[in-house]
């Protein structure tokens, strides 16, 4: 695989504009790996299945690599020189062996146990500014600073089927512990910033969850229902002061939502008509807030909460339809179908961010809704 990231760039708008156009650097590098697995039927109740990844990475060229002093942190203050790699130079190297591991035993005909290790390697991060208009994903490659992540995952499930099999269910749950989870320094800024690797650091993190599920496949009455509960925990507690967050202890990542509920049902009245409801609902993502505003040397500045401290509203979400289908004439040349849905039937103001300014000497916070409100659509298929 090769990557190429444009990690963004600054345009005037207009030849009257004050804005100095500017643009990162594009960053490249590729990724290879070979895979041997294996399946085995130790039992006719009993199945393993064994596999090795190993993945090879390379950071590439052209790229300007700043350099800081030895034993000192990574600030613009410390650079004390800046090399540069020419196209298709490695400017870093990381590889290693990722395990897979599963097995599979049939308590009975109709129930089993599965359970399962895995370990990864992540060379693209993600990193998200939630406290904007308009929340922002910057991609980050592993270079020579910023290491790639390495995470360990084990599960354990129990699977059963009722009723011939027309019933499933399933609960499964799972620990994972990550290294070199990719974060940022308070204060830290993530857009068109030309010397990133000193905003960010590696930090560690777990992640751990059980979902329960039930699903009915036949019959008039027919969906699945999903809930589960995750927590996605982060630790910055190595180096300087400065590159420790929430002094060093635990706290959610962007990614933490512990509650989860999924609901899809249907009910088909005849041959022609059915309806469909899906419910949708998780709990709100965390967000650092900002508490108060304070003067240094009459400099106004901010004083924000722990990371992720606090969360935005809860999500949740109703949508219906209704199918009607056409005859069901065998030798008809097309067959077509009408969907009336309503998207968001209750008109549920979901935050799709939660954003503050400074008014009047106050910090104000704002929420942001998209499709606030119901939105019918009417649908025609046809296939032939």
């Amino acid at each position: 695989m090769r990557y190429r990231v444009a990690p963004g760039k600054l345009v005037a708008k207009g030849a009257e504009s004050l804005v100095v156009g500017e643009q990162l650097a594009a960053e490249q590098a590729q990724e290879s790996a070979l895979y041997v697995s294996d399946k085995i039927d130790v039992t006719p109740r009993l199945a393993l299945v064994l596999g090795l990844r190993y993945s090879f990475y390379q950071a590439l060229g052209p790229r300007d690599v700043n350099q800081y002093g030895a034993g000192l942190p990574r600030t613009t203050g410390n650079i004390t020189d800046t090399v540069r790699y020419g196209a298709g130079s490695t400017i870093a190297t990381y590889h290693g062996p990722e395990y897979r591991a599963s097995l599979k035993y049939a308590l009975s005909d109709n129930s089993s146990v599965k359970a399962s290790y895995n370990r990864t390697r992540q060379y693209i991060s993600q990193l998200s500014n939630t406290a904007s208009l308009s929340p922002t994903d910057t991609w980050k490659l592993s270079d020579a600073y910023i290491r790639p992540q390495v995470g360990d995952q084990v599960s354990v499930g129990y699977y059963r089927n009722f009723r011939r099999n027309t019933i499933e269910t399933s609960v499964e749950t799972y620990y994972k512990r990550m290294h070199d989870f990719v974060d940022y320094k308070s204060g830290a800024k993530l857009l068109l910033n030309h010397h990133l690797e000193t905003d960010l650091i590696n930090a560690e993190g777990k992640a751990y969850g059980v979902e329960f599920s039930i699903r009915k496949s036949t019959g008039k009455i027919n969906g699945w229902l999903n809930y589960t509960y995750s927590r996605s925990l982060v630790r910055a507690n190595a180096g300087t002061p400065a590159e420790q967050v929430n002094r060093g202890e635990y706290y959610p990542s962007n990614f933490d939502k512990p509650h989860d509920v999924t609901l899809a049902g249907n009910y088909r009245f005849s041959r022609r008509f059915s309806t469909s409801l899906n419910f949708n609902y998780s709990t709100g993502r965390p967000i650092t807030l900002p508490l108060a505003r304070y003067y240094v040397d009459d400099v106004p500045r901010v004083f924000y909460s722990d990371r992720n401290a606090y969360r935005v509203p809860d999500y949740y979400r109703v949508d219906f339809a209704m199918n009607i289908e056409g005859g069901h004439k065998a030798k008809k040349l097309a067959h077509s179908s009408w969907t009336l849905s309503v998207y968001n039937l209750t008109g549920r103001r979901n935050p799709y961010s939660v954003y503050f300014k400074s008014e009047g000497g106050q910090i104000r916070g704002y929420q942001l809704s998209i499709f606030g409100q119901p939105i019918p659509t009417v649908t025609y298929n046809f296939k032939f």
